[in-house]
């Protein structure tokens, strides 16, 4: 019997190994698929860090990280100054600006680099914040407040 010439149609053990194969192939394509999103995912935070430090760059050369702060001695000004002199505002991921209070949480993914070290978060837990220091500015992941 040849399998060419079988008229019969399939037999048990080759529909239950077709059936096998398909469900082990989308399983694959499954895993491959969360794989590839979580990658996305820490791109997209690797991204919002480097888009915060050229905003924070920019806005460093202006006197004040906060856009439409004054700077100088006003109140609102000394919201964001910390004892030792240093500018803070937190990065806005949505309108792509640093702001003065920090936002709620935006991390994508569950895998950030915090103190230059590889870290497990939960994800929106996190924000980026940019410190500003003699026209220098550095931008780093830092947990958000919690939201009450």
């Amino acid at each position: 019997m040849t399998p060419l010439t079988n008229t019969q149609g399939l037999s048990r053990i080759e529909t239950v190994s077709i059936v096998g194969i398909a469900c082990f192939a989308v399983v694959l394509l499954l895993a491959l698929g969360s794989y590839m999103l979580s990658l996305m995912q820490q791109g997209n935070d690797a991204n919002a860090l480097n888009t915060a430090q050229g905003v924070a760059a920019v806005e460093a050369a202006g006197g004040c990280l906060v856009p439409g702060c004054s700077g100088g001695n006003d109140a609102a000004h000394r919201k964001h100054l910390q004892p030792d002199g240093a500018n803070v505002a937190y990065y806005a991921k949505g309108a792509n600006t640093l702001v003065a209070d920090p936002p709620a949480g935006y991390n994508e993914g569950d895998t950030l680099v915090v103190d230059g070290k590889e870290q497990h978060v939960e994800r929106g837990t996190m924000i980026i914040e940019a410190t500003a220091r003699d026209g220098q500015a550095v931008c780093a992941w830092v947990a958000a407040p919690e939201r009450g």
